[in-house]
């Protein structure tokens, strides 16, 4: 597999457990919680979205980092992964919100100049008829 086939298959394999694991709360209540997490591990949704544009796409990165990839691949596999569809493309801070009602999942993805975008948070929870600046706020923008 190439650099780019294996980190996107990495990335579908996070995504599908984290789905699988929260499958059984998301099926306990109709009105789920919003809950969220940052795209990575003691760094905060802020401090992601501040520092994205001098990140490596993904495929050339050499540590740790949000997904990142070109703005085409990352909304297919939104869709195709998650069922996920763009949800506010208007916030000031550069980011879309992408959900989905079926899957009850969302996802934060920032915009960078390049035609790239990386994945700065995700979470559960997601209903359509909910304000979309409470996402906003669960990832701690």
């Amino acid at each position: 597999m190439t650099r780019t086939a294996t980190r996107i298959a990495r990335l579908a394999m996070v995504g599908s457990v984290t789905l699988l694991t929260a499958m059984p709360s998301l099926a306990a209540t109709a009105n789920n919680p919003i809950q969220g997490w940052s795209a990575m591990k003691d760094v905060d949704t802020a401090t992601l979205l501040r520092d994205v544009q001098t990140m490596p796409v993904s495929a050339e990165s050499t540590e740790d980092q949000p997904y990142c990839a070109a703005d085409a691949e990352i909304a297919a596999t939104l869709e195709h992964d998650f069922n996920e569809l763009p949800v506010d493309t208007t916030n000031a801070d550069g980011t879309k919100l992408w959900g989905s009602e079926q899957m009850g999942t969302w996802t934060l993805v920032a915009a960078r100049d390049d035609q790239t975008s990386c994945i700065i948070a995700s979470g559960i929870g997601f209903d359509d008829q909910a304000d979309t600046q409470a996402y906003y706020e669960v990832a701690g923008l």
